[in-house]
């Protein structure tokens, strides 16, 4: 029985404590997380190709549009969500890394 790969997620948002909320409810559901502050850090650590999903909170639709795009140059293969909060993430998650 092989043991099954942690999946990968890249938090970006823009304020420190729901990313924090966000990171924290996504590691108790079992995720291994990464998140920042800054789009340049998230599309540096898209490039390294070890990421399953990028979830984005607290971004306005032009703030989404450019990281998605620039994200998905590095990663074509990554899944973005869009988070508003914690509460709904892991059903997010869940639902996009089917």
């Amino acid at each position: 029985m092989g043991v099954e790969r942690q999946q990968r997620v890249l938090v970006v948002g823009r304020r420190q404590e729901p990313v924090d909320a966000v990171t924290a409810v996504l590691e108790s559901g079992g995720y291994s997380v990464t998140a920042t502050l800054h789009d340049d850090i998230a599309v540096d650590l898209a490039s390294s190709g070890e990421f399953d999903a990028l979830l984005t909170d607290g971004m306005t639709r032009q703030e989404r549009s450019s990281l998605r795009g620039e994200v998905l140059r590095k990663l074509p293969a990554i899944k973005v969500v869009q988070a508003e909060g914690a509460e709904s993430v892991l059903t997010l998650m869940k639902q996009a890394l089917r």
